[in-house]
C-alpha cells in the first residue's frame, strides 16, 4: 500500500462529458428523424391535392406538416428521460407500465393543447373549434402514433442497455486480465521469488515441514494467477485463501519484522467478491511499507457485513522513513475500476491516511440478494 497521503481521485472529466455529448446527439437523431417523417407527409400532401385537382404548393405543405411533426421532437425527447428510468420489462411492471400508459395520454393531450393553440398559425381547422372536440380528434389521431413512439424508444433505450453492458463485460475483462498479469508479475518478480526460494534452501536446513508448507503456498499462489477461467468475482474465502499463501510467504521471508492479521466475520466467507482484489493491496502494504521499514511492522486485513454492504479493509503501519514516491499505484487503481464496473456508485474504494501511523484501504462491496444480518459482529481472530 502506498505510504503516502492519498485521497479519491475524481472520475475524469470526459466520463462526465460523454453523457452530454451522447443525448446531444440523440436530439439531433430525433429532430432529424421527425424532419424526414415532415418531409415525406408533405410529400404525400402535394400529391394527394393534386390528385384532387387542387393546387397546393409546397412551402404550404412544408409549413403544414413540419409544424406538426416537429411537435413531436419534445415529446420524444421526453419519452426518452421518461423510458430509460422507467422501462418496461424490469421489476416493478404495474407501475412502470401504468407510467408508459400516461406517457401516451401525455402525448395525446399535449397535441390537442398544442393543435388548438396554434391554429390560427398552421389553419389545422377553417374555424378553431372547443378544445374537447379538438382533444376528442388528437385521440384517433395520435393513439397509434404515441404508441410507436414509446415502442420505439423502448428498443433505443434496450440497444444502449446491451451496448453498455458489452462495454462494462468489456472493460471488466481487461481489467481482470490485468489483475492476473499484476498477480503473476508480483509472483514472478524476481526478487520475490529469489528471496522465496532462498527462505525455502535456509529452511530446509532446519524446518522441512515449514519448508514444505511455504513450498505449497508459492504453487498455490502461480497455479491461482494463472488459472484459466476469468470468474470476475468469487467467494471471500477463496480470495483470502490467496491472501493468505501470500501472508504466510511475506511472514517466513521476513520472520518478526511483519505480524499479519486476518479478522473476518463467518458469515461473509460465502459473499462473492472481485476476483484478486484483495491481495494487491496487502502486496502494496509489505512491499511500499513493512519490508522496507527498520522497524517491525504490521498488516491486517478484516472483513464484516453492515446491512447489505459486505465492507473489506486493509490498514498497515506505515514506515518510519518516510513515504516512498516511486509507487504508481497501479494495483489500487486497478482494484477502484472493477469496483466501478462491477457495482457502480455502489462500490466503492476508499483510502484513509489521516493517521500519520496508520494507512488503511477501505473496500464496499453491495450484496447482489438481499441476506440476513449475522446474529452477532463478533468477528474471528485468526494469525496467518
Amino acid at each position: 500500500m502506498h505510504d503516502h497521503a492519498d485521497t479519491v481521485s475524481p472520475r475524469a472529466t470526459g466520463t462526465h462529458r460523454r453523457p452530454r455529448v451522447r443525448f446531444a446527439v440523440l436530439v439531433a437523431a430525433i429532430t432529424g428523424w421527425w424532419t424526414l417523417y415532415g418531409l415525406m407527409l408533405a410529400r404525400q400532401l402535394v400529391d394527394m391535392r393534386s390528385a384532387d385537382g387542387e393546387v397546393y404548393g409546397w412551402t404550404g405543405a412544408l409549413t403544414y406538416a413540419i409544424g406538426s411533426t416537429w411537435a413531436w421532437v419534445p415529446m420524444t425527447v421526453a419519452a426518452y428521460l421518461v423510458v430509460s428510468r422507467f422501462p418496461l420489462g424490469g421489476g416493478r411492471v404495474g407501475k412502470h407500465l401504468a407510467i408508459n400508459a400516461g406517457l401516451v395520454v401525455g402525448f395525446i393531450v399535449a397535441k390537442a393543447v398544442y393543435a388548438w393553440l396554434s391554429n390560427p398559425l398552421f389553419d389545422w381547422y377553417p374555424t378553431r373549434p372547443p378544445l374537447l372536440e379538438v382533444l376528442g380528434t388528437s385521440v384517433s389521431n395520435n393513439l397509434i402514433l404515441g404508441i410507436m413512439v414509446v415502442a420505439m424508444v423502448h428498443g433505443l433505450v434496450y440497444f444502449e442497455h446491451m451496448e453498455d453492458r458489452e462495454h462494462r463485460v468489456t472493460a471488466l475483462e481487461k481489467s481482470l486480465a490485468l489483475a492476473r498479469l499484476e498477480a503473476v508479475r508480483a509472483q514472478l518478480n524476481p526478487h520475490f521469488l529469489f528471496n522465496a526460494l532462498n527462505s525455502v534452501a535456509e529452511l530446509m536446513q532446519t524446518d522441512v515441514d515449514q519448508a514444505d508448507r511455504m513450498l505449497v503456498a508459492i504453487c498455490d499462489m502461480l497455479r491461482d494467477g494463472l488459472r484459466a477461467d476469468t470468474l470476475q468475482e468469487r467467494p471471500l474465502r477463496d480470495e483470502l485463501t490467496h491472501v493468505r499463501n501470500y501472508l504466510m510467504i511475506e511472514q517466513i521471508r521476513l520472520g518478526q519484522r511483519v505480524d499479519a492479521r486476518v479478522r473476518v466475520d463467518d458469515t461473509c466467507l460465502d459473499i462473492p467478491v472481485p476476483t484478486l482484489s484483495l491481495q494487491p493491496l496487502v502486496e502494496n502494504a509489505i512491499v511500499h511499507a513493512i519490508a522496507r521499514s527498520r522497524v517491525p511492522g504490521w498488516v491486517e486485513v478484516a472483513a464484516w457485513q453492515d446491512g447489505q454492504t459486505l465492507h473489506l479493509s486493509v490498514q498497515n503501519s506505515r514506515a518510519v522513513e518516510g513515504p516512498r514516491t516511486d509507487g504508481n499505484g497501479l494495483g489500487q487503481r486497478a482494484v477502484e475500476e472493477r469496483l466501478r464496473l462491477l457495482y457502480g456508485e455502489r462500490g466503492q474504494l476508499l483510502r484513509d491516511a489521516r493517521d500519520p501511523a496508520v494507512y488503511r484501504v477501505a473496500l464496499q462491496v453491495p450484496l447482489a440478494a438481499p441476506r440476513p444480518l449475522p446474529a452477532a459482529s463478533a468477528a474471528r481472530d485468526a494469525t496467518c
